[in-house]
């Protein structure tokens, strides 16, 4: 168990990373626009609800367990780096506000899909609550600190 915890720990600690590092870069150099997607019939509070509740769940639905179950159960992947390559190029390519954020959704799926790939070889059983937990921790501190 507290190897799990440390794993986590860690895997937030990079998540976060990837969160600044890229914030930067766009702040810096490229000044994408954050929100020029955003529809305006939903509040703020309500897209907050649905990036810390709701897309986490479905986003670990959609992006991990199903692509796992596919990859390694129905196609025998045995490599889990090619799971988690491919589960995270699924996951950045649903995020297609603009390129950089496509690219930094990239870096965090492979930290989500490592997490989820991790947890489901120690503890099956949590793999999935674990990871739906993870994502909507970072959305959560990404709507606090960075946004």
């Amino acid at each position: 168990m507290k190897k799990l915890i440390i794993f986590f720990i860690i895997s937030f600690v990079f998540a976060i990373l990837n969160g600044y590092f890229f914030n930067y870069i766009n702040d810096t150099y490229l000044h994408f626009d954050v929100n020029q997607n955003k529809n305006p019939n939903i509040s703020k509070h309500e897209l907050n609800f649905i990036a810390i509740f709701v897309a986490p769940f479905i986003e670990t639905l959609v992006f991990q367990y199903f692509p796992y179950l596919i990859l390694a159960k129905w196609m025998k992947v045995k490599n889990e780096l090619i799971c988690i390559i491919i589960m995270s190029i699924i996951f950045s390519s649903m995020h297609y506000y603009n390129w950089l954020y496509m690219v930094m959704t990239f870096f965090g799926g492979l930290i989500l899909n490592n997490l989820y790939v991790y947890y489901y070889k120690h503890t099956h059983k949590y793999s999935f609550i674990l990871t739906v937990f993870f994502h909507a921790l970072f959305n959560l501190y990404g709507f606090l600190f960075v946004m």
